[in-house]
């Protein structure tokens, strides 16, 4: 779940200019989070971009898009789905296990986890299943707990019973630390990764960072493309999720951020990848985006070439003490992408969506969370949006009870349209949160206990 830290804003605040702090408490902590690390190199180069990604760093950490290691879920059968954790934190300098389980219809059974030699901690930041026996988890690992380690690299396998480290993926010459933050699989022997390497050699751009494609073929890693971080001097591009139709199109969603010594902002960055090129798309328009607004993906999903969404939240407001959340959902009819329309609660100042998953012809299910203010105290309810095209239907979710907050983080369904979704469940203003589950036949929402 999102973790809203003081620190953050305040830091964000300063750099915008000032302006008043939003007075959140730390409500949706759950396990600790890893500071930024400072880039090789690129923390120390003057220029706009380089304050961009601070400003940037602390927007999605703030909010935890995509960047945090929210709980993840992927299905291939009503009773066959993987869960993951997201992350597993650090708990007074030591790492917290890993945990990754299997649902069987009813009930999670932990699966074993094999991490590299010498993990401290970790961050599963996608997981993409296309057999009961054919899994991968992408993420990121460190061999230190302190806060300036470098992160490494992770891509474990499940072959039904466990998930194992794969072959080294391979990064470019000069890589210092890396990430791979999103996967889709198309068949068992083709999946795409997506991810960042950080490098101080001029290769590496006036950002001091590459965007990278790697694929999968059930045996070993192959890097298919590299792109620099940065457009011109003033703005960086970093896709975060990914979502592959087929072999030949894929969808990679993220942000671009823009910075001039007077104004910085977030635009939805969304690209096609056919195999071998890619392609940026124009999204549709989201509110705000504008001085002050910050527009984040948090997920991506398509289920044919002709039907994807991207799901996130326009942050607004930030530097003052009226910090606002809005979600919103993209879908791509195979020519052009438009902004799916949802009512919303009139009680539901606040609303974040954080995952997608489309399975039909022109279906997709977004879930998240809203409440009169999901970043402060204030209770805040799970939420599930089912869209048939681009019109967005809010479905029924059960409530928590009374002083309690839910939320879902990721979701994942089937073809004829059963879904699963993970998520987190606590006393509204606690410190850590429970996972959940919630499973959708068709026709109604039941919440369960988490992997």
């Amino acid at each position: 779940m999102r973790r809203i830290a003081i620190s953050g804003l305040v830091a964000l605040a300063a750099v915008l200019g000032g302006g008043a702090v939003p007075a959140v408490a730390m409500a949706h902590s759950t396990a600790a989070v890893r500071p930024a690390t400072a880039r090789p190199a690129t923390a120390a180069r003057a220029g706009g971009v380089a304050a961009a990604r601070a400003i940037r760093a602390t927007v999605a950490d703030a909010v935890g898009a995509g960047v945090t290691g929210e709980p993840l879920v992927s299905c291939v059968l009503t009773t066959d789905c993987v869960g993951v954790e997201g992350s597993s934190g650090l708990t007074g300098g030591t790492s917290a296990p890993t945990r990754v389980a299997r649902w069987n219809g009813s009930a999670w059974k932990g699966v074993g986890v094999t991490l590299p030699k010498g993990t401290r901690s970790d961050d599963l930041l996608g997981v993409s299943c296309r057999g009961a026996k054919s899994c991968l988890v992408v993420g990121d690992y460190y061999t230190s707990t302190s806060p300036s380690a470098a992160s490494r690299v992770l891509a474990l396998a499940y072959n039904g019973t466990s998930l194992k480290p794969t072959p080294a993926v391979p990064l470019p010459k000069g890589t210092t630390e890396a990430v791979l933050t999103g996967v889709s699989c198309v068949t068992t022997r083709y999946c795409v990764a997506i991810g960042v390497a950080y490098g101080d050699t001029p290769a590496f751009g006036e950002t001091g960072s590459l965007n990278l494609i790697e694929r999968w073929n059930d045996a070993k890693w192959t890097l298919v493309h590299t792109a620099a971080g940065s457009i011109g001097s003033t703005t960086e591009v970093e896709p975060t999720v990914v979502s592959c139709a087929t072999t030949a199109f894929c969808v990679l969603a993220g942000e671009a951020f823009s910075f001039s010594a007077n104004s910085a902002a977030t635009k939805i960055y969304v690209a096609s990848w056919n195999g071998k090129k890619l392609t940026t798309m124009k999204p549709a328009a989201v509110s705000g985006g504008g001085d002050g607004d910050y527009a984040l993906a948090t997920g991506a999903s398509c289920a044919t070439a002709s039907n994807c969404a991207v799901t996130g939240v326009v942050v607004s407001d930030v530097s003052s003490s009226n910090l606002r959340l809005t979600a919103f959902t993209e879908i791509w009819n195979g020519k052009t992408w438009q902004l799916g329309t949802v009512t919303w609660p009139k009680s539901a100042a606040d609303s974040f969506t954080f995952g997608v998953s489309c399975y039909a012809a022109h279906s997709c299910e977004v879930v998240g969370e809203d409440g009169a203010s999901t970043t402060g105290t204030s209770p805040f309810d799970a939420a599930a949006v089912a869209f048939n095209g681009t019109a967005g239907a809010l479905q029924t979710v059960p409530a928590p009870s009374k002083g309690y907050s839910e939320a879902f983080a990721s979701v994942s369904c089937l073809p004829w349209g059963s879904c699963l979704a993970i998520g987190e469940i606590g006393k509204t203003g606690a410190t850590s949160f429970a996972l959940m589950t919630g499973v959708w036949n068709g026709k109604a929402w039941k919440l369960d206990p988490g992997l």
